[in-house]
C-alpha cells in the first residue's frame, strides 16, 4: 500500500506501465458490444455479497467472474461483473479525501476512466479465438530505484493522504497461445471488501502525466 499524492515516487521501470507480451490486434465487435453497455452509475449497487480478500489473491477473484463471462461470450455479464472495481458511492469517497469542488468532475474522469479499462480488457482479450478462457495474476511491482516520473504538474491534489495500492495485473489464456498474453500496472482502492480501480500506470488517474509528459520524462 501507498500514500498517494502528488509526490514523486519510485514506480517502477516506466514499462510497467503498459507492458504487453505480444503485439495484439483491436476487435471492434467487443469494443461495439461494451459501448452499447449501460455506464457504471447506472448498474445495481456494485456491492459484492462477500468480500474479496485485501490481497493479490482477493483481487484475482475479484477478476474471475468477468474473465468467465468474456470467455462464455455474455458482454452484458461480463460488464456487471466489471462493476464491482467502480467505486459504490464516487461522490462520497471522492468527498473524503478532495475538495467538494472538485468531486463532481473526479466522479465523471473516474467512470470515463474504467469504461475506458474495460474497452483495453475487452479489445485484448478479443484478440484471441473466441472462447478462449483467461488467468488473472496480480502481484505487486517491483520498484526501480533509476526510474522515476513526476506526476503531471496539474494533478489534483487530495486533501488528505489516499491508500492507493499497486499491482500488476497479467492476463494469460489457457492454454497457452503463443500470442495472448498482456499485462499492466493498475492501481486500485480497496472500498466496501472490493478493489476499486483508480487508473493504470505510475500514478492514479488524477495524478497521471499524459502522454506526452511521459516522453518528456523518459528522455531525461
Amino acid at each position: 500500500m501507498r500514500l498517494s499524492g502528488t509526490r514523486t515516487l519510485r514506480a517502477g521501470s516506466s514499462a510497467l506501465a503498459l507492458v504487453a507480451f505480444a503485439i495484439l490486434s483491436a476487435v471492434p465487435n467487443y469494443s461495439a458490444r461494451s459501448n452499447s453497455l449501460p455506464g457504471f452509475s447506472s448498474l445495481p449497487a456494485n456491492i459484492s455479497p462477500f468480500a474479496f480478500s485485501h490481497n493479490a489473491k482477493g483481487l484475482e477473484l475479484q477478476y474471475q467472474p468477468f474473465v468467465e463471462a468474456f470467455a462464455a461470450g455474455n458482454s452484458a455479464q461480463a460488464h456487471q461483473a466489471f462493476a464491482t472495481f467502480s467505486l459504490p458511492n464516487p461522490a462520497d469517497w471522492f468527498a473524503k479525501y478532495f475538495v467538494r469542488d472538485q468531486v463532481e468532475q473526479l466522479g465523471r474522469n473516474n467512470e470515463s476512466e474504467l469504461s475506458t479499462y474495460e474497452r483495453v480488457l475487452l479489445r485484448w482479450m478479443g484478440a484471441v479465438p473466441a472462447g478462449t478462457k483467461f488467468r488473472v495474476h496480480c502481484k505487486p511491482p517491483h520498484a526501480d530505484p533509476t526510474t522515476r516520473m513526476p506526476p503531471r504538474p496539474d494533478a489534483i491534489l487530495p486533501s488528505v493522504p489516499i491508500p492507493v495500492e499497486q499491482f500488476v495485473t497479467e492476463f494469460d489464456p489457457i492454454p497457452k497461445l503463443s500470442r495472448g498474453r498482456f499485462s499492466m500496472l493498475v492501481n486500485y482502492v480497496y472500498v466496501d471488501g472490493a478493489f476499486r480501480y483508480v487508473g493504470k500506470g505510475a500514478y492514479p488517474f488524477w495524478s497521471m502525466p499524459d502522454a506526452s509528459q511521459k516522453n518528456a520524462s523518459e528522455k531525461k
